[in-house]
């Protein structure tokens, strides 16, 4: 498991920045303060272990990496994502590997890293390195009535969940880990893929029973949705909205993801009620106990607080979980972007709570009861906060 991710020189982190990891880290803050660089930052080691991974046979130490289109990266032209314009390099280190990122000169799209780092024992610690990688972005595929069937064999959902139909249909019978198994009410030993998403998705999003086809000589694969509790045939995923599209390739992932490998999953509460939110988020903590390192990037505290749900009904160590909250220091024209770790005691609750976490709600509240007060309305009883 990673302990410590690195980065110096990218994008806003200009000073060296150590993110803590843990089983699950959660990665917290307002807009544009840093938390996708840090699944960014994942994304471009993983290219430079499967980089170096290609050529281990070979002589060759030096390798480019992509900053664009591969696992769904945009990051434009190296120079663009550079903080400092007057160093070459962006360094990025996870644990005791450390790297640095050169400008190519040839192909302003890439940059060039050296690995002097043993293949077969980046292999064995696993995580970033393991041969399972998982990741998957902020843009979801919505509703679709149908997704095309890759010509590769795949063994992920894909960067945007689009292999998720096909491959609902090729893991049906087959078994999930039972530490993955969702024990709540339900009978653990029935642990083949359909029956645990179905219990999981049932958790998070009630009331649905997705069906899946593959048309092979179409190279398509089909998805519909039933409420029983309606007694309605099963329809076409547009009528009923983002949320089932939007969490499904979540729920398979985790099932699916191999022990020891890394899950990055950016803004899991996308179209969740708020009870589904915490719900997301006791799952991928769940999926972190079954030996799934996960790192989630989220403005939502109700996924925290499913999070920590899951630690105290599990007996689970807070030395397991990860709270960074990312802000803005700014100083006249000077802006100053930090990370802060927030531990969690035995009890789960927040050691620290610094100004701007996840306190909108005290906010508003304040603010209402002000202008209830200017507009002479604050003696009206009963009627809310």
């Amino acid at each position: 498991m990673h302990r410590e991710l690195t980065i110096e020189n990218f994008k806003c982190f200009s000073e060296k920045t150590k993110i803590k990891l843990g089983k699950i880290t959660v990665c917290l803050g307002s807009n544009s303060v840093g938390k996708s660089s840090v699944i960014q930052a994942c994304i471009l080691l993983r290219q430079i272990y499967e980089q170096a991974a290609l050529f281990k046979d070979t002589q060759v130490r030096e390798y480019t990496i992509q900053l664009n289109d591969l696992y769904g990266l945009q990051l434009g032209d190296a120079e663009h994502i550079k903080s400092s314009k007057t160093r070459e390099d962006i360094a990025l280190k996870i644990d005791d590997y450390e790297y640095d990122l050169v400008s190519n000169n040839h192909s302003p799209m890439e940059m060039l890293v050296r690995n002097e780092y043993d293949i077969a024992k980046m292999s064995s610690d696993g995580g970033l390195f393991s041969k399972g990688f998982y990741y998957l972005n902020a843009e979801r595929i919505g509703p679709r009535n149908y997704q095309t069937i890759n010509s590769k064999m795949v063994d992920n959902c894909g960067v945007y969940g689009e292999n998720t139909v096909h491959l609902l249909s090729v893991l049906g019978n087959r078994k999930v880990n039972e530490s993955k198994c969702y024990s709540m009410g339900k009978d653990k030993k029935v642990n083949t893929f359909s029956k645990q998403i179905e219990y999981w998705m049932d958790y998070v999003i009630p009331g649905i029973e997705i069906n899946t086809d593959d048309m092979t000589e179409l190279r398509i694969s089909k998805m519909s949705l039933r409420q029983p509790a309606l007694d309605t045939g099963f329809l076409s995923p547009y009528n009923f909205g983002f949320g089932i599209s939007y969490v499904l390739p979540i729920i398979l992932t985790g099932l699916m993801a191999e022990n020891g490998s890394v899950f990055l999953v950016e803004n899991p509460e996308a179209h969740l009620h708020p009870k589904g939110q915490s719900h997301i988020g006791y799952f991928l903590a769940a999926m972190a106990w079954a030996g799934v390192q996960v790192i989630v990037e989220t403005h939502s505290e109700h996924v925290l607080n499913g999070i920590r749900i899951a630690a105290l009904k599990n007996a689970i160590s807070s030395e397991d979980i990860s709270i960074n909250y990312f802000s803005v220091d700014t100083c006249g024209k000077d802006t100053n972007h930090k990370v802060e770790n927030i531990k969690l005691n035995e009890r789960m609750d927040l050691e620290m709570w610094p100004e701007g976490f996840l306190d909108q709600e005290e906010e508003d509240l304040r603010t209402l009861r002000e202008l209830r007060r200017a507009n002479g309305k604050d003696s009206i009883v009963g009627k809310g906060n």
